[in-house]
């Protein structure tokens, strides 16, 4: 007789393993929470008017090459940024690179830019009477100190403008939350850039300067303020819609009707009224019916009942009641998470490679089983009788 032996140890564990690896890969994977609203500050940096060339230069000066980069003034500390006006002309901006991330659905409430003066003597002059402007920064720009003039970053006010207020402890406050809206705008986003900070000459005339302490000295700091997303509409089925109320006219109680085709009374026993039932009566069609004439006395001679006359009674009106409206088919896939959806593939593949490794091996071997004492006697038996 021939039989099948049990698989050895070894692929047995494969398949074991193989169908874990299996189970695990298509479990489903929950998707990762919608990351949460921040803001941070990337970078910053001053540029100098006498850095490098002027306004109007040409291009290839061959004096430029000649000229030496102009030191860094004193009066600007090295660990601050500077912005400064001089003879009624911009001399110096500085730029701070901000970086805005709001979550899923969420709305920019309030973002506000933080500077502290830095305490350095003469780092500042006239600060108290001098109006800084922030405005959005159009075009990516690399940090520096004391930088030449033609790289500063450029800026578009035209598109936003905060206004400084500086407390008498030398805090500089910047709203910015009309800037940061154009950057989370989701249909036109402003490139976030940051923001580019200058003087304007018309406050000071004659002369002024404003030292910051930089990003990396820890003078500057963002605040931010997002109301968060309203969630979607629930998968769970919501409660039923109540079934709309039809009020049916009360008839007159002397007159009974019966279903022309049931035979049935239409009216329950002792109730002079419509059915309650909805579908007794389509709105708005008629239906027909039999009246039924008094009982008539058969036992006087020469008396025929008369044939039951038809009539037609309109529906009432059924009463104005709650619109239905049909539920939307929520479509599989657009609730099946991604992660899980691309896991599909992978648990074909490694089917397909767990086959392909087992191959041929993995299958049960035919043996040959040796028969016991009771199978030969049988089996002689068998023979003798033949």
């Amino acid at each position: 007789m021939f039989g099948y032996a049990r698989p050895e140890p070894v692929r047995t564990v494969g398949r074991v393993l193989g169908l874990g690896l299996l189970l695990l890969v298509s479990a489903p994977v929950i998707p990762a929470s919608a990351a949460e609203s921040r803001g941070a500050v990337t970078q910053d940096g001053w540029w100098n008017r006498l850095q490098g060339p002027v306004e109007g230069e040409p291009e290839g000066n061959p004096i430029r090459s000649l000229a030496p980069a102009v030191p860094k003034p004193p009066t600007v500390p090295a660990d601050a940024i500077a912005a400064g006006v001089t003879a009624g002309q911009v001399d110096k901006v500085a730029a701070v690179g901000l970086d805005l991330t709001l979550a899923d659905g969420a709305t920019l409430e309030t973002l506000t830019l933080r500077l502290k003066e830095s305490p350095a003597g003469g780092a500042n002059v006239a600060a108290d009477k001098a109006k800084v402007i922030a405005c959005p920064a159009t075009m990516p720009w690399g940090p520096g100190q004391n930088a030449a003039w033609q790289d500063r970053p450029a800026a578009d006010c035209g598109l936003g403008a905060a206004e400084g207020a500086r407390a008498e402890d030398g805090t500089w406050t910047f709203d910015l939350s009309a800037i940061g809206r154009l950057w989370a705008d989701p249909f036109a986003p402003l490139a976030a850039n940051g923001v580019v900070l200058s003087i304007d000459p018309a406050s000071v005339p004659a002369g002024a300067q404003v030292s910051w302490v930089n990003f990396e000295a820890g003078g500057i700091a963002l605040d931010l303020a997002a109301t968060p997303g309203t969630p979607g509409p629930s998968a769970e089925p919501g409660p039923a819609a109540p079934a709309p109320v039809v009020t049916a006219a009360q008839a007159p109680a002397a007159t009974g009707f019966s279903d022309s085709v049931a035979g049935t009374p239409a009216l329950p026993a002792g109730v002079a009224g419509l059915s309650p039932d909805p579908f007794a009566y389509a709105a708005g069609q008629p239906a027909s019916g039999f009246a039924t004439p008094p009982t008539a006395d058969l036992s006087q001679p020469g008396t025929v009942p008369e044939p039951p006359a038809e009539v037609t009674l309109a529906a009432p009106a059924a009463s104005p009641g709650p619109a239905l409206q049909a539920r939307p088919a929520v479509d599989f896939w657009e609730r099946l998470p991604a992660p899980t959806a691309l896991l599909v593939p992978v648990t074909v593949g490694l089917a397909v490679l767990i086959g392909v490794a087992l191959g041929p091996g993995g299958r049960p071997a035919p043996v040959l089983r040796r028969e016991g004492g009771l199978s030969r006697a049988l089996a002689r038996r068998s023979g003798d009788a033949a």
